[in-house]
């Protein structure tokens, strides 16, 4: 049901085959040198301006080489990157709209405080039209006791899986940090394939997903 990779997900990536997964779904750095509150979690990999910008430039087009043809697939970002990461991504993809995640909380600011991150929906060809459109505003509680310090609630992992997939298709996440967007594809039934740079960050998610694994199968 999942396959997890410790690397640089570019150098991983370009190990894989063409027109081998069925949808991306995942959570890149920012590019906003997050620093954690209160020492829970640790910084981000990669989340400087600069260094982002290259490692999306770097894994956007082997994103776009894996995927099958006529596939939807998800990026998240935030709003004060969307100037680069937009364009970015039109390079290899149509990016058909922008969905709104709202969390249950606020977060830190002196004039308006965030309450909200975003993911581009984008598509490679003409996938199928779902049975149904759905909302581009997405109500969904954060985690509360995060071990990734921008750590997605499963039950929003599952939302961004459904609305790209079909049962049994193939997830690929190039940020994986501690394994939630793979546990929401394993629940919902999609094999799910992860790559990590960390290497806490990956035993974090092999242990979450060897647990789901067991329950499914009990």
């Amino acid at each position: 049901m999942w396959k997890l990779h410790q690397g640089d997900c570019v150098e991983v990536m370009r190990e894989m085959e063409s027109n081998s997964v069925d949808a991306v779904v995942t959570d890149p750095p920012y590019g906003i040198d997050l620093q954690p509150q209160r020492g829970i979690t640790k910084s981000i990999a990669g989340d400087r301006a600069q260094e982002a910008r290259e490692l999306w430039a770097g894994f956007v087009p082997e994103a776009h080489r894996i995927l099958k043809n006529n596939t939807a697939s998800l990026f998240f970002t935030r709003w004060s990157e969307m100037e680069w990461v937009k364009p970015l991504l039109a390079r290899c993809f149509t990016v058909k709209s922008c969905i709104v995640w709202v969390k249950n909380v606020w977060g830190i600011g002196y004039y308006t405080r965030p309450q909200h991150e975003m993911a581009l929906y984008c598509h490679k060809g003409n996938p199928p039209l779902p049975e149904e459109p759905q909302s581009d505003v997405w109500f969904c509680d954060r985690v509360h006791k995060p071990k990734h310090s921008c750590e997605k609630p499963v039950s929003l992992a599952v939302r961004a899986v459904k609305l790209c997939t079909e049962p049994d298709a193939v997830i690929l996440d190039p940020f994986a940090g501690s394994g939630a967007i793979l546990e929401g594809a394993v629940q919902v039934g999609r094999r799910a394939v992860g790559i990590e740079i960390d290497g806490e960050y990956c035993q974090q998610a092999r242990r979450r997903l060897s647990a789901i694994q067991v329950n499914l199968f009990q």
